[in-house]
């Protein structure tokens, strides 16, 4: 028997603001979080919408010395793991360092710094040597352990689009082996220039509004973020007179046929890890962005996975943006929904939705979310699904 798993605190920073509650009002609100990029220069013709996160002031999230040297992304992750901590009442000062443990899921790391790394060693022959710590892809998670003090298991995982969630489902299972009392899961991820040239030169972004799970969707806008979830033994949370907001049952992850770097061109396999996690699933978080290609599969697969039941889907990805950590947001969502019972419309999608799901749009919709489903996808044929239920 594997002890179950306590959801007790959410962190989230996002192109919707600060705070776990400025997120989900946000989500409830049909507020788009999505604005002309003002970061960085745009080559004329390029999409111009993003989610970026408002600014962060690095003396209220990193309170040591690292502060001199924290970049962006390792920013947004320290932000997030405060402010879980803070909303599960846990003081990180008095949390025994060996049984607390970290995992934080990113598809591309720090972008920005990496980029004026580069460019002065192409135009000089030689880079910053201060910056170069930073450029490492576990960074995030150095910058987090060091500053809260965690010297128990860690993990910084690469999953593509399903980072965040396969950080979360690491998380899930140190609680479950007992390897550690409290831990920290999630993602983040950032928006640099370099990525938004990529994805749009390969035709994966919109030059309008997302528009995930519609028919006529032309691809996904880019955004970025931070979501933690604070992890605990069910019945520890309960000791402590902690407020469990959801039990997690998470996935070690599964691979299905697909192309290296492309979406699996078949949903049966898809819909076949699915299946027993929606059973009685009242919703689904979709990992439908506006790709028409990601759409079509995830829609296809969900309507095979559901059968006969009316399952509620939405997706987050059409208000704050898509990036490789975008799951553990799309998770801290579902946290939410269960807790409240209420589900947040999914921005950008004009009715009818691909294969007849029933996908809340317009205005948030309130029903029981007794179980809820984050449904992680990533090119290469990675499916790492999350399961919420209720306490």
């Amino acid at each position: 028997m594997t002890e179950p798993v306590a959801v007790t605190g959410v962190g989230v920073v996002s192109a919707l603001g600060h705070g776990a509650e400025a997120f989900w009002a946000g989500l409830l609100g049909g507020v788009s979080g999505l604005r002309p990029i003002r970061r960085f220069a745009l080559p004329s013709g390029a999409p111009i919408l993003g989610g970026e996160v408002p600014p962060i002031a690095v003396a209220d999230v990193a309170r040591s010395a690292i502060g001199r040297r924290i970049d962006w992304v390792s920013l947004l992750a320290l932000a997030a793991c405060r402010l879980a901590l803070e909303d599960a009442g846990l003081d990180p000062a008095r949390l025994a360092p060996a049984r607390t443990a970290l995992g934080l899921g990113s598809a591309w790391g720090n972008l920005r710094e990496t980029t004026v790394f580069l460019d002065r060693l192409f135009a000089r022959g030689a880079g910053n040597p201060l910056l170069f710590p930073n450029l490492v892809f576990n960074a995030p998670l150095s910058y987090a352990s060091i500053e809260l003090g965690i010297t128990g298991p860690t993990a910084m995982v690469a999953a593509q689009e399903a980072s965040g969630e396969a950080a979360i489902a690491w998380g899930a299972d140190v609680i479950e082996d007992d390897a550690a009392d409290v831990c920290l899961a999630g993602g983040a991820e950032e928006l640099g220039p370099v990525v938004h040239q990529v994805l749009r030169e390969t035709g994966v972004t919109t030059s309008g509004v997302p528009r995930p799970l519609d028919p006529a969707a032309d691809g996904a806008c880019l955004g970025e973020g931070a979501a933690v979830l604070v992890l605990e033994p069910l019945a520890r949370a309960r000791a402590r007179g902690a407020k469990v907001y959801a039990r997690l049952s998470a996935s070690s992850g599964r691979a299905v046929p697909a192309p290296v770097h492309g979406w699996p061109r078949d949903p049966a396999p898809v819909a076949e890890t699915l299946r027993p996690l929606v059973r009685d699933a009242d919703l689904v978080m979709a990992a439908a962005s506006g790709n028409p290609a990601l759409d079509a599969l995830e829609a296809a697969a969900l309507t095979a996975a559901f059968g006969e039941r009316r399952v509620l889907v939405t997706s987050v990805r059409g208000t704050i943006g898509d990036f490789g950590a975008v799951g553990a947001l799309a998770a801290a969502a579902a946290v939410l929904a269960v807790d409240s019972g209420l589900v947040p419309p999914t921005l950008g999608l004009v009715p009818p939705a691909r294969a007849g799901l029933d996908v809340v749009v317009g205005r948030a919709r309130r029903a029981p979310v007794r179980v809820a489903v984050v449904d992680g996808l990533a090119r290469g044929g990675f499916c790492c699904p999350l399961r919420l239920e209720a306490a």
